[in-house]
């Protein structure tokens, strides 16, 4: 097994790009902020009025969320220039591994190092929840999951800028993209409300097509609202079935891409 893993081209680049994203200086001081912002959530609770434990979870998932976006899209668009910037892309493609293999491997990666860094982080918030409640609130597991399912939707919207793009535009592409996936309930109610027909028509496609609002249970967990297996399965199958749609562009982007 362990020969297999490093000889398959696609777990090699993946763990490569992995060890390489760990050792990075922004993943540590992303970490080290979740860390700050959990703790201070505490004082935030604190003086909230006999809200304490839901502050602290509230607060502690919104910064898991945000740290881990920021993750998601720095390393995104930084993985496959990186390479370029190096010149190592010109040694890897002179082995018998095909770009889609190199593509395919970073992702893979950027997605181990996503799912480490929320992992993580969530420990820190159940460090301090467990601190207050004496229990494990495992109510938190569904948003946690769906937390990680839209990371790794953020990481492939990142990926299929970067085959085609610099890494600045990359990123503002990227977070222009979240936002509007974020807010695309409420860009819908605006569109139904729009005489404009250009206007309703984008706003409701756009909720139809690319809608990340269903990836926050976050107040539903934190409230103790009944979350149904469909809130999180029918999420985790659009994602899948998006991550699947974006790097077959990317893949489509990059093999046209000149790296000279």
């Amino acid at each position: 097994m362990k020969r297999f893993f490093f000889k398959h081209p696609v777990l090699m680049i993946a763990f490569n790009s992995y060890m390489d994203a760990r050792h990075s200086k922004v993943l540590h001081i992303a970490g080290f902020f979740a860390a700050l912002l959990i703790l201070f959530s505490l004082f935030m609770g604190e003086v909230s009025l006999y809200q304490n434990e839901k502050v602290v979870k509230d607060v502690g998932l919104a910064a898991i969320s945000m740290l881990g976006v920021f993750i998601a899209i720095y390393l995104g668009v930084n993985s496959l220039y990186r390479d370029l910037e190096r010149r190592t892309i010109y040694s890897i493609i002179s082995k018998p591994i095909g770009r889609s293999e190199i593509l395919f491997g970073k992702f893979l990666g950027i997605c181990l190092v996503l799912i480490s860094a929320v992992v993580m982080m969530s420990v820190y918030l159940y460090l301090v929840t467990s601190f207050i409640e004496a229990k494990i609130d495992f109510a938190l597991f569904p948003a946690i999951g769906l937390m990680i399912a839209e990371l790794l939707i953020i990481a492939a919207i990142a990926i299929f800028f970067s085959s085609f793009s610099s890494p600045f535009l990359s990123a503002f592409f990227s977070a222009g993209v979240f936002v509007i996936g974020r807010v695309s309930g409420d860009l819908a109610d605006f569109g139904e409300r729009s005489k404009n027909e250009v206007f309703k028509f984008f706003a409701t496609s756009v909720q139809k097509i690319f809608d990340l609002e269903s990836f926050d249970l976050r107040a539903r967990a934190v409230h103790k609202i009944p979350i149904y297996a469909q809130d999180f399965w029918y999420p985790v199958m659009y994602a899948s079935a998006l991550i699947a749609i974006l790097l077959v562009f990317s893949h489509l982007f990059f093999v046209r891409r000149d790296f000279k």
